[in-house]
């Protein structure tokens, strides 16, 4: 058995089988990192203990590019549009800018789109917001506001922080927790 640090070898004994280093994804290798860091496979079993990000998102269709923390409805041209209506119960979620965990990744389309439906991403808000407050979507495009009794199905999520000015802002919220 080894144990150590190899700093070269040309080739590596797994079981009975001589296996080579390659940074491409090919059968029959050791998946090596290459000159970026960067560690390349098709298929990657094994468990994560750790994510960089913290929202489970899945690719849709958008109608038109949007940018991260915009509130989205199902509905419009392709499968989802920006939210124009108050606690409006079409609503699918938050444009995520980096998902944790991407679902529905071969998507293909002009405007694939990553909406964040669980776990936490920043959101854009008008309005003052309360930590904890439950957030609907808002009638101002692409935005949620603060609600005390929303309807069933139009809850975005909970806000993680306080937002104590009136207008815009981007806050922290759980999407997808009531």
């Amino acid at each position: 058995a080894f144990t150590g640090l190899a700093s070269s070898a040309s080739t590596l004994r797994v079981g009975a089988n001589d296996r080579s280093p390659d940074i491409a994804a090919t059968i029959n290798t050791v998946a090596v990192r290459d000159a970026s860091g960067n560690l390349v496979a098709n298929v990657f079993t094994g468990t994560a203990t750790a994510a960089q990000y913290a929202d489970l998102a899945e690719n849709y269709l958008a109608d038109t590019k949007l940018e991260a923390g915009t509130v989205v409805i199902f509905g419009g041209d392709k499968e989802v549009s920006m939210t124009r209506l108050h606690e409006d119960n079409r609503v699918a979620g938050v444009v995520s800018e980096n998902p944790a965990y991407l679902m529905n990744s071969a998507q293909e389309g002009e405007y694939v789109t990553p909406i964040a439906l669980q776990g936490r991403t920043k959101v854009k808000v008008k309005g003052m917001i309360k930590k904890g407050a439950m957030l609907v979507t808002s009638s101002h495009e692409g935005f949620a506001c603060m609600t005390s009794s929303p309807k069933i199905g139009t809850v975005i999520g909970k806000s993680l922080e306080d937002k104590t000015t009136p207008g815009e802002g981007l806050i922290e919220v759980v999407v997808g927790r009531v």
